[in-house]
């Protein structure tokens, strides 16, 4: 019978840190060992590899994200991509047509 029922992998700290603490640490614990969706391949395969590091079984993607939790990008919109090109005009670059 398992003994870790309430405090999972943190119960190696026993009655140590509080309470708060130690369950802080379990909800980290369980995000970062969680698969994601891949960005490239959208299949649910994206594993943590090291600290801010995740690469993905099936098309073996590597991308890299926040330390703990896996956050994807934010998608570019058009408009921000139109902000940027204006920006680049206004200091004398060619100005370029977006698709």
């Amino acid at each position: 019978m398992r003994r870790t029922k309430k405090v999972g992998s943190t119960g190696w700290m026993g009655p140590r840190y509080g309470i708060r603490i130690r369950r802080r640490v379990l909800d980290i614990d369980r995000a970062q060992r969680r698969a994601n969706p891949c960005p490239k391949c959208s299949t649910v395969t994206l594993w943590r590899v090291a600290s801010g590091v995740y690469e993905c079984q099936r098309c073996g993607t590597r991308v890299s994200s926040a330390a703990y939790v896996y956050s994807p990008p934010p998608p570019i919109t058009r408009q921000e991509r139109t902000e940027v090109d204006s920006e680049a005009v206004a200091k004398g670059g060619r100005k370029r047509e977006l698709k």
